[in-house]
């Protein structure tokens, strides 16, 4: 028979029934925490301390095994692990050095990048040899990773939808070889077929031979044609015992110039047509930095040289082709802040020379061709410049230049609240450079290989005559493990005569953002001109004339189209067209610009803000369509609620203002500690489009009758019930409430949760005082809102029927407020989530 429960006892259920208190919780997990941390450590030195003591001892090892290689070949794991094996040595190992060596070889088998890291590694004692030394057994362990990876997919953007398939096959005689096929369709890339197969060299990971080829048509707006490329390379790679990377191969093309559009230059129309490059080449790369997309410290240094045409290389076009890159980046230290705080300047420079040579035994040298010579800018490239806009044009062409020069500083600082450890940056950033078509000191082009070489030499000082182009601009810089996304709002400070600088903003996805990839035609991987890698992906600028058709090459050779010729002078002169260079000689037609007092420049602030930028440009602010005016008069509409709304407050559509309105808040909610951004652009986005079309529906048709102005007291009143007439329209989308206009009266009517989330972020508004803040910010953006879609939609007598969806929107934000302040925890317990 049970006793009953004495008061004692009692007590002690009540005290189990209790929620223990989260600190106490911490702090208890914080102490076995630091416990297994010391014992682990204690572990760790008592480890060392019998190496340390042994490092001298004798040892030899006996047998090497290697588990899970399932599909890799006995002789390839032999030409790794047979050096290793004491048999193979004059000498036995001391332990230190023979951990030393287990250790290189395993990650040698890492490199190979067939098995999924990390390899482990076992040692085992085995039977001691007659002359008494201990031997040792190596296991090592690892699972191969999946010889097949199929890949397909889609990519929408930048004005171009392409679909994309990669097939790669790992290990495929089973010495570590990759075969990697790639397919890609697109409205721009119409096609690119690429296939690659490489292979270590006497099982050395550092020691690859690849073989390529390709077969592609990409369409080049910024130069009014297509290009149509079939060819292949081949090359070995390999790694020196410092690190740096070298690279010797061979290039053979066909080049096709074809598909001109009807306003081509003459520059264009002269080079289209055939072309064969033959090619050799060799790279030379050393990289220390930190990161290659986000550095904070190191340097990086590439020098590519290509020989094409020379000799023995055949082939129509021939040419030396050198250029080098180098990239530092420092970090700098804030007095206060332990450790790396996240802010440093990286700078970059690059330049680069094509020097025509003779074919065969010709001396006469073979001018440099349009699809061989360099191309700069754009938001990869030389910020603050359309794609390819700096350099040699032929009217609307970029034809490229023989001669460049280009340099960036870049300061990069963490987002507050995010942290230097995520790679999210804010840039500011300064960039120029230079591209010159090859010119003899009187302006023509070379016709010897003497002239060749004054040209060359009076081209390279020219470089140095006077300020670059030059942009400036701050932007965000996101380092994605793919590659890097960085939006920017650039101004160009020194502008050229016939360059192309682009004020505003720029987006961007690349691989290196001025060290861009060098101009030669094999790809490392993706096909060429593939959009769905991020080695290849350019955003190109819509603003040229969609190519009209194909022309076969001796069409495109006479001109193709057989239209009006263009009244641009000629970049290079070809035949009997004359002409020079618009840099140099008399303005070319369609190219803005005008000849300053200092030899074609534009600098200064003023002219970088001001109409004096471009001719007939207007003014930046004008020309983004930012109206300050608007902007506080619609803010002030929204402040006084019970004001009079003109039903033309919102025919200008500005967005700008709701934009502000919308990023405020989700960076003052950042800011009291919570992430909302995915959710406010997502509840905006769809809110906004549903919102839209309920009011369309509600909204009355567009009645040919006066209509009484929303402004005059006398004439109008938003809860006037409408006649029968009126309403009888109804049911059809609304003429007058178009949807930017339905956005801009949502995003400006976020202003009195914009206030509430700025209180947030001083004092938790998870409290009595925070709903009724919040309670009162929610109506007053929805008695804003309502009156002025009833303005704007001549929706009278309908503002409460139009204020119940808009006000199930705010609360939405509304709520999110409140999750997201400072010490919030009250509401969070009452549904559950504490």
């Amino acid at each position: 028979m049970s006793s009953p429960l004495s008061a004692d006892d009692e007590d002690i259920f009540a005290r189990l029934q209790q929620r223990a208190d989260p600190k106490v919780l911490n702090e208890q997990q914080q102490a076995v925490d630091e416990r297994v941390r010391a014992i682990y450590q204690k572990a760790q030195t008592r480890l060392g301390e019998l190496l340390d003591q042994n490092s001298t001892l004798p040892c030899t090892i006996s047998s090497v095994e290697v588990h899970g290689a399932r599909n890799t070949r006995r002789g390839f794991l032999e030409r790794i692990f047979d050096p290793l094996l004491s048999s193979n040595q004059d000498r036995p190992y001391t332990l230190s050095e023979a951990l030393r060596e287990v250790s290189a070889r395993a990650d040698k088998l890492n490199r190979f990048d067939i098995f999924q890291q990390p390899v482990s590694v076992y040692l085992d004692q085995s039977e001691v040899d007659g002359s008494g030394i201990p031997s040792i057994k190596v296991h090592l362990s690892g699972k191969e990773r999946s010889r097949v990876l199929l890949k397909t997919g889609t990519d929408l953007g930048n004005a171009e939808g392409s679909a994309y398939g990669n097939l790669l096959w790992r290990n495929v005689f089973g010495g570590a070889e990759n075969l990697n096929l790639n397919a890609s369709l697109g409205t721009r890339t119409r096609s690119a077929y690429q296939a690659t197969f490489d292979t270590p060299v006497l099982s050395n990971p550092d020691l690859r031979l690849e073989l390529g080829g390709i077969a592609s048509a990409t369409q080049k707006s910024w130069a009014s044609h297509e290009e149509v490329l079939r060819g292949g390379w081949s090359k070995f790679r390999w790694a020196s015992p410092s690190g740096q990377q070298h690279e010797f191969g061979y290039n053979g093309f066909w080049r096709q110039m074809t598909g001109l559009a009807e306003n081509a230059s003459p520059t264009v129309r002269a080079d289209a047509g055939d072309s064969v490059k033959s090619s050799v080449f060799h790279s030379w790369t050393k990289d220390r930095r930190d990161s290659p997309l986000l550095p904070s410290r190191g340097y990086y240094a590439k020098m590519f040289n290509e020989v094409a045409g020379w000799g023995p290389l055949k082939g129509d076009v021939s040419f030396w082709k050198s250029e080098i890159e180098t990239q530092a980046a420092v970090p700098i230290p804030i007095p206060g802040i332990k450790g790396d705080s996240g802010i440093s300047l990286t700078t970059g420079f690059r330049a680069g020379l094509l020097y025509p040579l003779g074919l065969d035994s010709d001396s006469k040298p073979q001018l440099s061709r349009t699809n061989d010579r360099f191309l700069l800018g754009g938001p990869t490239d030389v910020r603050g410049f359309r794609l390819c806009g700096l350099g040699p044009h032929d009217g609307a062409d970029a034809v490229g230049g023989d001669v460049y020069a280009a340099g960036s500083a870049n300061l990069l600082f963490p987002l507050p609240r995010v942290g230097a450890e995520k790679p999210l940056r804010l840039q500011a950033f300064i960039n120029g450079g230079r591209l010159l078509s090859l010119r003899t000191a009187d302006k023509n082009a070379p016709t010897s290989g003497a002239e060749v070489q004054n040209a060359m030499a009076s081209t390279v000082s020219e470089l140095t005559n006077g300020l670059p182009s030059i942009a400036a601009g701050v932007g965000l810089v996101y380092a994605h493990p793919v590659a890097r996304f960085e939006l920017n709002f650039s101004l160009p400070l020194v502008l050229r005569k016939g360059e192309e600088g682009r004020k505003g903003l720029q987006f961007g996805i690349g691989i290196n953002f001025l060290l861009a990839a060098m101009a030669q035609y094999y790809p490392q991987q993706q096909p060429y001109g593939v959009q769905s890698s991020a080695q290849n992906l350019q955003f190109y600028p819509s603003s040229y004339t969609s190519v009209s058709g194909h022309t076969t090459p001796s069409q495109a050779s006479y001109g193709g189209f057989g239209g009006a010729p263009n009244p641009a002078s000629q970049a290079y002169p070809v035949g009997g067209v004359g002409g020079g260079y618009g840099g140099f000689g008399s303005p070319s037609a369609g190219v803005s610009g005008r000849m300053g007092e200092q030899g074609g420049l534009r600098t200064g602030w003023l002219a970088a803000f001001g109409t004096e930028g471009y001719d007939g440009e207007p003014p930046l602010l004008e020309e983004l369509g930012v109206n300050f005016e608007h902007i506080r008069t619609k803010t002030l509409t929204v402040l006084n609620p019970f004001a009079r709304i003109d039903q033309h407050l919102m025919d200008d559509s500005d967005l700008y203002g709701a934009l502000l309105y919308i990023v405020l808040y989700g960076t003052f909610l950042l800011l009291s500690g919570k992430v909302f951004y995915g959710y406010i652009y997502g509840v905006a986005v769809f809110g906004t489009v549903a919102l839209h079309l309920i009011l369309s529906l509600m909204s009355p048709a567009l009645d040919t009758a006066p209509v009484p102005n929303a402004a005059d007291p006398a004439n109008y009143s938003p809860h006037h019930k409408p006649t029968m007439s009126d309403a009888s329209a109804a049911g059809h989308f609304s003429a007058t409430l178009t949807f930017p206009r339905s956005a801009s009266v949502l995003g400006y009517c976020f202003l009195p949760l914009v206030l509430t989330s700025l209180v947030g972020i001083l004092i938790p508004m998870d409290t009595l005082f925070g709903y009724l803040l919040t309670t009162a910010a929610v109506g007053w953006c929805t008695y804003s809102s309502s009156g002025m879609f009833c303005a704007v939609a001549r929706m009278r007598g309908m503002r409460g029927l139009v204020a119940y969806p808009l006000a199930l929107f705010y609360v939405v934000f509304g709520i999110m407020g409140i999750f997201s302040s400072r010490g919030s925890g009250t509401l969070a317990a009452k549904t559950g989530a504490a």
